[in-house]
């Protein structure tokens, strides 16, 4: 992954942001007013929506033959498609962005015992030294440079197998936007999150690849809608990059309120506060 990084302080206040090729973040730690504020990791993909139809063709997708207008979905099959009016696009735009709440705040970081770069301090009581996880956030912001996700969007007038870049307006009502979402932060589908060789390698769109095991829920990455602790793979990977912590070191959970370890003020002894955390 390309990235840029940038780093700020302002008293208390810590900003490190990673700009990558696939999507933005940037990790920020308390101000230390609140002794039970988690820090956070925000993923942002920039994106832009091409609407296209009869009237605005584009990106090799919509074409016309003998039989009128169609898109190519992503087996190839030519898809009739019917014209965008006004008001179709702007409830589409507006199902997309809400499609961003499926992905955020949904886990969070646990900060190792041996890390305290995060560490801030409140005076809130008699004073605390307090040790933040880390909540994961993602947010989609529309235009905004560079462009993440440049996504191309019809209106199919039936069954259109979409990709990561090739939308159809019914995406927006069902599960298959957060899917691909998944796909926009960097996760292929669930028996590849799960270590299968041919999943990974092979061929990642297998139908066997969407198949949650038996005794999981059925996971958004395969045919399902539901989230596992590796489904945080992407704030994971990032924790390392931003702070030079291998990833293996952090552990993820699903229990987003899970407040910052404290130590009173005067307790921190050396060497003592890894243990009591």
């Amino acid at each position: 992954m390309k990235h840029h990084v940038s780093v700020g302080r302002a008293g208390q206040k810590y900003n490190h942001t990673v700009r990558a090729d696939i999507f933005n973040s940037t990790l920020e730690v308390p101000d230390g007013r609140n002794p039970n504020q988690n820090a956070w990791l925000t993923i942002t993909i920039n994106y832009t929506l091409r609407f296209a139809d009869t009237k605005s063709q584009g990106a090799g997708i919509v074409f016309r033959d003998s039989d009128g207008y169609h898109a190519k979905d992503s087996d190839d099959k030519k898809i009739p498609i019917k014209d965008w009016d006004l008001k179709s696009q702007i409830d589409f735009n507006h199902r997309f962005l809400q499609a961003e709440s499926f992905w955020n705040h949904k886990f969070l970081l646990v900060t190792p015992k041996t890390y305290d770069g995060l560490d801030f301090t409140s005076m809130g009581g008699n004073g605390w030294l307090c040790r933040p996880n880390v909540i994961c956030l993602f947010r989609l912001n529309s235009g905004g440079s560079p462009n993440h996700l440049p996504l191309t969007v019809v209106r199919a007038e039936k069954f259109y197998r979409s990709n990561a870049l090739a939308y159809t307006e019914s995406d927006v009502k069902n599960k298959t936007v957060a899917h691909e979402l998944g796909h926009a932060l960097d996760q292929l589908h669930i028996k590849a999150l799960l270590g299968d060789q041919k999943c990974l390698i092979d061929n990642i769109n297998a139908d066997d690849c969407y198949d949650t095991p038996a005794g999981m829920e059925p996971n958004i990455m395969g045919r399902g809608t539901g989230l596992l602790p590796l489904n945080a793979k992407a704030w994971k990977e990032l924790i390392g990059l931003h702070t030079g912590v291998n990833s293996t070191e952090w552990q993820v959970s699903m229990a987003t309120s899970t407040p910052p370890r404290k130590l009173q003020l005067g307790f921190q002894v050396r060497g003592v506060m890894p243990a009591q955390w």
